[in-house]
């Protein structure tokens, strides 16, 4: 299962004699005769055991990688969440070079993490051939004595807690803020036509805190409402326009977890599936829908007493790991704007290999930089933009910086005073000396505008 508080309940769908109830004590509601006597034809029990093989092949690997301080989604860079990657993704890995012939590098497969890698989407074939040929077998082998019973009742569990875990650490990144944090200063120096969709998708959604935190209010609700079987409908038909708005956005802009959110979409609707009729009698015709019999989800009064205490430490436990990740993150923000060298530079002079570059006849020179303690950004005169990666030393005023889509290299040594910034050292294995002023980034356009009610 899922989790282990899901594999408690699965565990005890399955039909055992009922528990003898102690004296003084009201027995636990169990399903009626009709319930449990109403026979179920057999392209239904077909579909409910594909699904639940199918869902449980792909959802169940990914379990760890919904805790981030086991180095899920990405917010570290070790943990037990990708060493488990290393054993469930040889399947997708395996599939992708042997039966579609890959051979490129594929650096992320064994990551653990929920992305759209060739590996990713080969493990759910697989998984969807197993679960056809397991179900179809199942079905046949007990066509004329149905049992397992209890198929759609795990079935549901499994895409309860499968959307729950997968959620929960996407939506308190976007509460704290950490997915869409403060508006990135190398973002505002790159034109929108130098944007990849992706990075636009990101600015578009780091400027607005405001439209952030409602998307992670809302993630954060399916959640709340999900953990619980009475809210658990309610909780899949909010879920559906949320995460399909994430899909979409996801598919037209390039963001690499297309798979991964459409599943939880497809998770939700089936999750509604089970209560579609009553639905539509009351939404659509207009007639009244008998409730469904209160039950108790397990036959054995031991196990529903244990599913509150799982639920809490599973639930709260992906909770939990995301607040302790998002905090550190968050520090580690703090931490970069708190830099000596952060912010974006005017260069007023500019000197190269001994020679001081002009503002209009030198290509090479620069004209802006943008620095914070792991990026360095060049704006040149010509309007190419430099991006590297750097490594701040506040003790020695040193930036080490490497560019990989240009091969740049830069070795410099900084002083500040004020608004005021000194650079010197190598770059492009020439000698450069730059004076440069900090700009008011708050002044630019983008960042002066305010919410307005009226546009007169």
């Amino acid at each position: 299962m899922t989790t282990a508080s899901a594999g408690a309940e699965v565990a005890a769908q399955v039909d055992e004699p009922d528990a003898a109830p102690s004296i003084g004590r009201p027995a636990p509601i169990a399903p009626g005769p009709a319930a449990l006597s109403a026979p179920q034809s057999l392209v239904r029990r077909f579909l409910g055991r594909f699904a639940l093989l199918a869902f449980g092949l792909y959802h169940v690997p990914l379990f760890l990688n919904d805790y981030p301080t086991f180095g899920g989604g990405g917010f570290r860079d070790e943990g037990i969440a990708r060493s488990w990657g290393h054993v469930f993704g040889q399947v997708g890995l395996w599939t992708a070079r042997h039966v579609f012939g890959l051979t490129g590098p594929m650096p992320q497969a064994l990551e653990g993490d929920n992305g759209d890698t060739a590996a990713e989407w080969c493990r759910l074939l697989v998984g969807v051939v197993v679960a056809l040929v397991v179900a179809v077998s199942w079905t046949v082998a007990d066509r004329r004595r149905p049992r397992a019973r209890w198929v759609e009742g795990a079935l549901q569990v499994v895409l309860r807690y499968s959307i729950i875990l997968g959620l929960a650490s996407y939506g308190m990144a976007k509460l704290y803020p950490v997915q869409f944090g403060r508006l990135f200063i190398g973002g505002l120096e790159q034109r929108v036509g130098e944007l990849s969709p992706f990075a636009l998708a990101w600015r578009f959604m780091e400027y607005s805190r405001g439209y952030s935190t409602f998307a992670g209010i809302m993630e954060m609700a399916v959640v709340v409402l999900l953990t619980f079987r009475r809210t658990a409908t309610l909780g899949a038909l909010i879920c559906i326009p949320v995460l399909t708005n994430v899909t979409v956005m996801d598919l037209c802009y390039g963001v690499p977890v297309k798979l991964f959110s459409g599943s939880m979409v497809v998770s939700a609707a089936v999750i509604v599936v089970f209560d579609a009729r009553r639905l539509v009698n009351v939404l659509v015709l207009r007639r009244a829908a008998a409730a469904p019999p209160p039950t108790l989800p397990f036959r054995s009064r031991r196990w529903n007493q244990l599913r509150w205490p799982v639920k809490v430490v599973i639930v709260g436990g992906v909770i939990v790991s995301s607040a302790v990740v998002m905090r550190e993150n968050l520090a580690k923000f703090a931490a970069d704007e708190a830099s000596p060298v952060y912010g974006t530079w005017e260069v007023r002079s500019f000197v190269a290999g001994g020679r001081e570059l002009t503002q209009t006849a030198e290509a090479a020179r620069w004209r802006r930089v943008v620095m914070t303690s792991h990026v360095f950004l060049v704006r040149l005169e010509d309007d190419t933009l430099v991006f590297c990666r750097s490594k701040l030393d506040e003790a020695t005023h040193t930036v080490e910086a490497t560019c990989p889509r240009t091969h740049h290299e830069a070795s410099l040594r900084w002083s500040r005073a004020g608004t005021e910034l000194q650079l010197g050292g190598t770059f492009d294995h020439a000698s450069v000396t730059a004076s440069l002023t900090l700009r008011d980034d708050s002044q630019l356009p983008l960042l002066r505008a305010r919410f307005q009610w009226t546009q007169d």
